[in-house]
């Protein structure tokens, strides 16, 4: 019951950021959910603020902007070998 409702939400999700994103865009977020779900919740969140305030879909380059800033918040993580 429970894996029913998430996947019905990820549906609404996705169908939102069809209409915010541009193809292109649509297409790299679904990349970063592959690759890093955690950064694609945050940029997800970014995206739906910015298309309500811009009410326009956003293009690729707004996108890759909007994860430059998430990504630079976050902290690196830097393996030294000795």
């Amino acid at each position: 019951m429970q894996e029913a409702e998430e996947k019905k939400k990820d549906g609404q999700v996705k169908g939102l950021l069809r209409i915010a994103l541009s193809e292109n865009a649509y297409e790299r977020l679904m990349n970063v959910k592959l690759a890093n779900s955690q950064l694609y919740a945050m940029t997800a969140n970014q995206v739906f603020n910015l298309y309500q305030k811009a009410g326009r879909k956003l293009s690729e380059k707004e996108l890759i902007a909007i994860l430059k800033a998430i990504k630079g918040t976050q902290r690196e993580t830097k393996i030294t070998f000795k």
